[in-house]
């Protein structure tokens, strides 16, 4: 059996400034910065034989605390990254509502049958999320595997391993800055133990703009 401990980024440059970042690379806030280390602090006593990230900077130095700790090189995969939003990529929340209120509308209000305009559906994210989370656990056989990603994959990955439908996704709530979440992979079976934990941050945890 593989665990995978899967993180979102801490606060970043983009949330404190509620733009939809998607593939746009800015970095962490000071305070994501800050929830890095306290999310390294309450691995520390985890065995954490690999750490993979998206290559966007955000999920990148989110994770990089927890492998400096161990000695251990990040491997960068695109496929973890954000959802593509075309169009949408850089805009603030408001900018959405305004340019494009029935996309944006969809989104807020079914984002498991939404499409950011000129990017990536949530459906094809969700086949881009499920198969690298599998292809990095079948790559690690009875391994503890560290994850960084974003908010959206997790909330796809969510719904893949509970078989819950597009329509319902909107229920699933998002995981919050540098929460973490933890699935074990068996026989290319996967099963969710715990989602968006972030109990060990206390003050200092953050979550997304109900804008979004």
């Amino acid at each position: 059996m593989t665990k995978l401990i899967l993180i979102r980024h801490g606060q970043s440059l983009g949330n404190l400034c509620e733009r939809f970042l998607g593939h746009t690379d800015m970095d962490l806030s000071e305070l994501g910065y800050k929830q890095a280390k306290i999310t390294a602090d309450y691995l520390k006593n985890e065995r954490i034989d690999a750490v993979y990230s998206s290559d966007l900077m955000r999920a990148y130095n989110t994770v990089l605390p927890i492998a400096e700790q161990r000695g251990l090189m990040i491997i960068k995969d695109k496929s973890l990254r954000e959802i593509f939003a075309g169009d949408w990529e850089g805009k603030s929340y408001i900018e959405l509502t305004e340019l494009y209120p029935e996309e944006y509308g969809k989104w807020r209000n079914d984002i498991g049958n939404a499409h950011c305009s000129g990017g990536e559906s949530v459906k094809e994210l969700q086949r881009r999320i499920v198969n690298a989370v599998k292809k990095i656990a079948e790559a690690n056989p009875s391994k503890t595997v560290c994850i960084g990603t974003h908010a959206t994959p997790l909330r796809v990955l969510n719904a893949s391993i509970n078989n819950i439908e597009p329509s319902r996704i909107k229920e699933i709530p998002w995981a919050t800055n540098a929460s973490i979440t933890v699935v074990m992979y068996d026989s290319g079976k996967m099963t969710m133990t715990d989602y968006g934990n972030d109990s060990f941050l206390g003050k200092d945890a953050t979550a997304l703009s109900t804008r979004v």
